[in-house]
């Protein structure tokens, strides 16, 4: 019985002392989930206003023969998977590696394309490592310490490899998760290259309103030329600060959920504790009755 007591009450203090980790990393994946909605709030009025140029200084580009632009017919697809580097956040690694791996199913059933992978994100890289896919390049930890100058540099690299010939890739598209409010999240195929023609005019809100006749300086194609790779750089930093922002919100989730388990499993041990005590109590009370009648007679 004593045993029993003391291993439950050693139970007991172990779930306390976990349950007090898990609130304690709720609240770091709460401030982490506030400071990437703040970036993403803060870049996107940013990034609107660059696609508003572009979209007028667009006509004077030939797009059709940009690299950027250029539809293939044959080439390989590369796959950006991004992915959390820790786990401890539910089923949000699961959910985004499955749909990464129908993704590249489907690749291959439709068209048998020949498909390698980016990876950031360190749980998709081990998973990926571990079943031989094909692994172009790895930004190891890159989630975890996740800035402007990683997004730039993944932008970079992509648009690198999209425009040599040598590469022979046919298009580029982002597998992430995207963070639609503080409780829901879905993973997501967006495609990066080829660029859509979205820039190649400005399109008024209302059919009847003037578009104004801007005299630009330098000249449009110069324009074209430098905010094209800051508004690439913005698009990539918006889908690692979803995936972040997303991650966060479901650790902050799974950390709530494990500390409500973890109070339920101290309590049912209190109750049983709190049992076994009773029991051990009458126990002795009716050996003391025992032998004092035992005495008496």
């Amino acid at each position: 019985m004593a045993e029993n007591l003391i291993d439950l009450r050693r139970r007991i203090k172990s779930l306390t002392s976990i349950r007090k980790t898990f609130r304690a990393m709720k609240t770091i994946s709460a401030v982490r989930l506030k400071r990437s909605v703040a970036e993403l709030n803060k870049i996107r009025p940013v990034m609107d206003k660059i696609i508003s140029i572009l979209r007028r200084v667009g006509p004077a580009v030939d797009m059709d023969s940009h690299p950027l632009f250029k539809q293939r017919e044959g080439g390989k697809t590369v796959m950006v998977v991004v992915s959390a580097d820790r786990g401890l956040c539910g089923a949000f690694n699961s959910h985004l590696i499955g749909a990464a791996e129908k993704r590249y199913q489907n690749q291959l059933d439709e068209t048998g394309a020949n498909i390698a992978l980016v990876i950031a994100g360190n749980k998709a890289h081990t998973h990926f490592l571990k079943k031989g896919y094909p692994i172009k390049k790895n930004y190891e930890s890159i989630m975890s310490r996740l800035k402007y100058k990683d997004a730039e540099d993944l932008s970079k690299y992509l648009q690198d490899i999209f425009k040599d010939p040598k590469e022979n890739i046919k298009k580029i598209e982002f597998v992430f998760t995207r963070y639609i409010s503080a409780s829901k999240s879905r993973p997501e195929v967006k495609q990066l290259f080829p660029l859509g023609s979205e820039w190649k005019q400005e399109e008024a809100d209302n059919g009847n309103e003037e578009v104004i006749d801007f005299i630009f300086e330098p000249s449009e194609k110069e324009i074209f030329a430098y905010l094209l790779p800051k508004d690439l750089n913005g698009l990539v930093q918006q889908t690692l600060l979803q995936s972040a922002a997303s991650e966060h919100m479901a650790r902050m989730i799974a950390m709530e959920q494990a500390s409500q388990n973890a109070d339920e499993m101290a309590r049912t041990l209190t109750l049983n504790m709190n049992k076994l005590r009773q029991a051990s109590i009458t126990g002795e009370l009716l050996e003391i009755i025992t032998a004092t009648e035992a005495l008496r007679k």
